[in-house]
């Protein structure tokens, strides 16, 4: 069935049922290996395999390679959607453990250091930003690469004559 319209909530759909599931996977290894290293871009790795396999499912719904407008318009909603998940999986974590959300008890639980709201929002001005911006890179790229490979992958296949 192949459509002329970008299938926007079905790649979001499937881009956060990884990220639910990569970090359900992730719960389970640390609840179970407590001693085992988790990279920090463990989620940067996580966005890219949603937007890969995202924009696997839009070709496959196009029939085409995605449009530069249709990458951006899905890495920017990914980006926003996988912000949200990430503070919600934080909240989660602190009403867990009995803690109020605020910025020095994410910051202490991700580092184990105290530091003061002033300093923290000090430091976040400019890594927010960044790292939002180095998500929308990340989805984006990650969609195309998904294309790309759906593409090549359909190419075969017809050449195969199925």
């Amino acid at each position: 069935m192949t459509s002329d319209t970008l299938p926007l909530g079905r790649m979001l759909a499937i881009f956060l049922a990884v990220l639910v599931a990569a970090n359900l996977v992730l719960a389970a290894l640390g609840y179970f290996f407590p001693d085992l290293p988790v990279p920090s871009s463990i989620g940067i790795v996580m966005a890219m395999v949603g937007a890969m396999s995202s924009g696997q499912a839009a070709t496959k719904a196009l029939n085409r390679r995605m449009t530069f407008g249709e990458k951006a318009v899905f890495a920017v909603l990914a980006t926003v959607l996988s912000a949200v998940v990430g503070i919600a999986i934080l909240w989660g974590i602190l009403a867990w453990f009995g803690a109020p959300f605020t910025l020095e008890n994410v910051v202490l639980g991700m580092t184990g250091e105290a530091v003061p709201a002033a300093e923290i929002l000090g430091f976040m001005a400019w890594i927010v930003p960044i790292v939002l911006a180095i998500t929308v890179l990340v989805t984006y790229f990650g969609a195309a690469m998904g294309s790309r490979n759906q593409i090549k992958l359909q190419e075969k296949l017809a050449a195969k004559g199925r």
